[in-house]
């Protein structure tokens, strides 16, 4: 009979000891709302998880923005981690990618945006206005700006040098060319009307003497070489590449506001709808020219160059505003406004698929001290009784 009243007090020791833990576990997390008898309110409901929400989401705020998601931390991660390998290799995807695509930019935007054509295939109305208006407008700002200004101090030195060396050019290529126009039949023909013009057409007096002795083939194979002889003269080609270089100095000291005037603005605004049209075509052709087509001279830059040097650019710009970022984007309030609404049976799923073999082994140890309570207690009363 003794042993029997011992087991019974080890048995509902036991029981008490777990049941009373699992109770306490559950109760961390159950019942989600507060439990209600009238107006009276049961205590401990809800569990101790869902009454502390506001106050658990606040601290883990604070805790994830003082502790956790510092600028410090950050900077360190992004210095010490391979922030800017990952980068780059991804940029190199993707350029390599697009780079690759055999389809040209048309394709890509009639897919996407297919309002930027018209029937025929060219912009539409609502693209090339505004670009129009863009264009006539830079015109316009670009001549107002700079028509106080003289040519020459819009030409760099480089510019200066090229353009005296294109009137040495240019003074070559004349002679040459008067050179080559007289050695032909039009020419010649040209030099004997010339010749004729000069004698009197050909009448009078000291025309008809020469005309009895010499002909006009035979006036011409006289002058002829001597002009040719003229014509390859260093002192020619100097004296015209002197008077090309005036002329030149002359345009160059103009301002521009003078030149305009004196082309005449409507000749400028032709030449810039000439150039709106010249780029208009240009584009169009360009955006029917495969991706792989238009980006083959670039690629290799692209991939050895300017991506290494972007994802560089890129980490650094971001190193540098860790504290402003951080500052704007307010952790504390993002943490907290999630973790409130979290709904507290994915919290207690989760806390129970990382925990539940520690509760399990809390459950246990309450039937292990509750059955050893009860051993006590039946022991004590063995012996007291």
């Amino acid at each position: 009979m003794n042993s029997w009243l011992l087991l019974v007090n080890i048995a509902v020791g036991s029981a008490i000891g777990g049941v009373t833990n699992e109770l306490a576990i559950r109760m961390l997390f159950r019942p989600l709302r507060p439990w209600y008898i009238g107006r009276w309110r049961v205590p401990f409901t809800p569990g101790l998880i869902p009454s502390r929400r506001d106050d658990i989401a606040i601290q883990m705020g604070r805790l994830v923005e003082d502790h956790l998601l510092t600028t410090e931390g950050i900077k360190r991660a992004i210095a010490q981690g391979d922030l800017e390998n990952n980068l780059r290799s991804w940029l190199e995807r993707f350029a390599a990618e697009w780079m690759s695509e055999e389809r040209n930019l048309r394709q890509i935007l009639q897919a996407t945006m297919p309002q930027v054509f018209d029937e025929e295939g060219k912009w539409s109305d609502t693209v090339r206005t505004p670009v129009l208006l863009h264009w006539n407008s830079f015109i316009e700002r670009t001549l107002h700006h700079y028509e106080d200004r003289a040519l020459r101090e819009l030409l760099s030195p480089a510019g200066v040098e090229r353009l005296e060396a294109a009137t040495t050019a240019v003074s070559q290529l004349l002679l040459s060319r008067l050179r080559g126009y007289l050695h032909t039949s039009e020419g010649q023909q040209t030099l004997q009307e010339m010749i004729r013009g000069l004698l009197g057409g050909g009448g009078g007096m000291f025309g008809g003497l020469v005309g009895m002795f010499l002909g006009d083939d035979k006036v011409v194979g006289k002058i002829l070489p001597r002009l040719d002889e003229w014509l390859q003269s260093p002192e020619l080609s100097q004296r015209v590449q002197l008077f090309l270089k005036l002329e030149a100095d002359k345009l160059l000291e103009k301002k521009v506001g003078e030149l305009v005037e004196w082309i005449g603005r409507d000749q400028v605004d032709d030449w810039a709808h000439a150039l709106f049209a010249r780029m208009e075509a240009h584009s169009l052709r360009f955006i029917d020219e495969p991706l792989s087509r238009v980006t083959a001279p670039f690629r290799e830059t692209i991939l050895t160059r300017t991506i290494p040097r972007l994802s560089g650019w890129m980490v650094q710009k971001l190193e540098s505003n860790v504290e402003r970022i951080v500052s704007k984007i307010s952790v504390r309030d993002i943490v907290t406004r999630q973790v409130e609404g979290f709904p507290m049976e994915r919290i207690e799923e989760m806390v129970i698929g990382i925990s539940g073999k520690e509760f399990r082994m809390i459950t246990l140890l309450g039937f292990i001290l509750g059955g050893l309570i009860g051993l006590v207690q039946g022991l004590l009363a063995l012996w007291l009784g």
